[in-house]
């Protein structure tokens, strides 16, 4: 099930799986990336939570919790290096986020901190 896609990327969730694939888009990427086009992350569902916390982080802390998820560390680094792929990057995990609550695939919970 396509949870979101920009230009560059997309974002799925397979039937029966318990994971979110995160792919590039072979057709739109700029020549110089060609070699990203079978490029792909699998970030288990239960571990969803450890992206979106820092999607709007630093590149490289963003790049390194997608580290453990990624078939290959050359290409994760060129895929989080450019600016256009990494901004996408961004937006299309928050709208897959949203995409998982809207299915009652992730559920949102209040955490008390015990700040008043």
């Amino acid at each position: 099930m396509l949870l979101a896609q920009g230009r560059y990327w997309k974002v799925s969730l397979p039937k029966g799986a318990d994971r979110v694939d995160l792919g590039v888009l072979r057709d739109s990427l700029p020549e110089e990336y060609r070699d990203l086009r079978d490029f792909k992350i699998s970030v288990p569902l239960d571990r969803w939570n450890r992206v979106v916390k820092q999607v709007m982080a630093d590149r490289k802390l963003l790049g390194g919790i997608l580290l453990d998820f990624a078939q290959t560390q050359e290409q994760l680094s060129a895929a989080v290096g450019n600016d256009r792929l990494f901004g996408e990057l961004q937006r299309v995990i928050i709208d897959a986020t949203a995409a998982l609550v809207e299915k009652g695939a992730l559920a949102l919970t209040v955490v008390d901190v015990g700040v008043d």
